[in-house]
């Protein structure tokens, strides 16, 4: 199976867990102090649907010129003339993601993990090259 359908139907499999981005966000809340000032007066739900869809940007980054240019744009908003975050903060969002993923899709395994990885190791590439500017 390609590592993109493999990365799909985990993905699928992850949100039909309704506790998915809950789960998530609890997890990368919880490291930081900063993270958690930062959502402070967010509307989690929002931000919840938002994100759905950002990970689908992102994973999108290695295939496509326009996702790889809106991953930019996330890049700038989250950097250092945006939110100020930096580099290893989104390595340690994507670690929180994976932790979350163990959890939450049944069938996960290594490959299942490889995958992600993979998919997204675009998009986290430029996310970090963007949080360094």
């Amino acid at each position: 199976m390609d590592i993109h359908e493999v990365f799909n139907d985990s993905y699928t499999r992850c949100n039909r867990n309704p506790h998915f981005m809950p789960l998530f966000y609890e997890r990368f809340l919880e490291k930081d102090e900063t993270f958690r000032s930062m959502f402070t007066h967010v509307d989690m739900e929002n931000q919840m649907k938002m994100i759905k869809a950002s990970l689908l940007i992102i994973m999108l980054a290695a295939t496509s010129e326009q996702a790889r240019a809106t991953v930019k744009k996330f890049g700038k908003r989250h950097g250092p003339d945006g939110l100020g975050i930096k580099p290893l903060d989104i390595d340690l969002w994507f670690e929180c993601l994976i932790d979350t993923i163990k959890e939450c899709d049944p069938a996960y395994n290594q490959s299942v993990e490889q995958a992600w990885r993979q998919c997204f190791n675009e998009g986290i590439t430029i996310m970090k090259a963007e949080c360094k500017s």
